[in-house]
């Protein structure tokens, strides 16, 4: 197989910011179906679906107003980081 002149070389994924699996018990903690909390974080419930299952991740606009949506801050949905012994 030949390389294309302008082919790129594969894009490395970034680490999630988001936790999927807090995003979820949040949201079903506030009670809220996925159809609703996509609507009050305005984007697609797919888009929101890929985010929880951690398909995809979600621009910093789109954490935000997910994290607004779900009644929390960003970073009550970020990884819990490992602790540090001193």
């Amino acid at each position: 197989m030949t390389e294309h002149a302008n082919s790129r070389p594969p894009r490395r994924r970034q680490p999630d910011p988001l936790d999927p699996v807090k995003l979820r018990r949040r949201r079903l903690e506030q009670g809220l179906t996925l159809t609703a909390a996509a609507k009050a974080a305005a984007i697609t419930k797919g888009h929101l679906s890929q985010i929880e299952h951690g398909r995809r991740g979600g621009s910093v606009p789109v954490i935000h107003r997910i994290a607004r949506a779900l009644g929390c801050t960003v970073t009550d949905l970020m990884p819990d980081r490992p602790r540090v012994s001193a």
